[in-house]
């Protein structure tokens, strides 16, 4: 049996995993890996962590599959849905990196809750650009999304990716990956893949 076939993923159970994903903080909440994929064998993928250590992790059968590639700030524009890491310096948000996603993932994790990409407090805010203004070398948003909004400024060297949905295919050997779990069961909800030479920044 191909990999590609023994991953695949219905299209109503993407359907369900999205809907749930729309509940945003809960994502925030769940378990976060971060690795490099070393291989995948029914339904199982072994990754490697950053501190050197090995992880076998079982693919849920309604396991969603997101792909992330390079962009850069041109992206970032007035009316796109986007997913920022920020912290908090000198009294204002500064973002770590900006994740531009496809119009048919508007609402994913809509929120704004507290993140794990750094030691450091950082909070995941999953918004819709509703101003994009100029500071300085810096841009600042002004983001909305259901029961708030932030303000947030970014750097001119921050990390921009574009972040779509992804088949099965694209989850192969030697690719960097960010693996959230599912908060009650030992299994994988959803693998963020790093296209061809990319690491998902989140």
């Amino acid at each position: 049996m191909s990999i590609s076939r023994s991953l695949r993923v219905p299209i109503s159970a993407m359907t369900f995993l999205v809907s749930v994903l729309l509940a945003g903080s809960a994502l925030g909440q769940q378990a976060h890996i971060r690795g490099t994929v070393s291989g995948v064998k029914d339904g199982t993928i072994t990754v490697q962590n950053a501190k050197g250590g090995t992880e076998e992790i079982k693919l849920a059968s309604d396991v969603g599959f997101f792909l992330v590639t390079k962009s850069d700030l041109s992206a970032v524009q007035t009316g796109k849905f986007v997913g920022i890491t920020s912290v908090e310096q000198g009294g204002k948000r500064v973002a770590r990196e900006v994740h531009v996603f496809v119009e048919s993932l508007r609402g994913l994790a809509e929120g704004h809750y507290p993140w794990d990409l750094e030691s450091e407090p950082n909070m995941m805010t999953n918004a819709n650009i509703a101003k994009v203004e100029e500071a300085g070398a810096d841009r600042v948003l002004k983001l909305d999304y259901k029961g708030g909004e932030q303000t947030i400024a970014l750097p001119a060297n921050v990390t921009v990716v574009g972040f779509d949905k992804a088949g099965p295919d694209q989850l192969v050997a030697g690719r960097k990956v960010f693996v959230v779990m599912k908060k009650d069961v030992k299994e994988a909800a959803f693998v963020v893949i790093g296209a061809e030479g990319v690491k998902p920044p989140m």
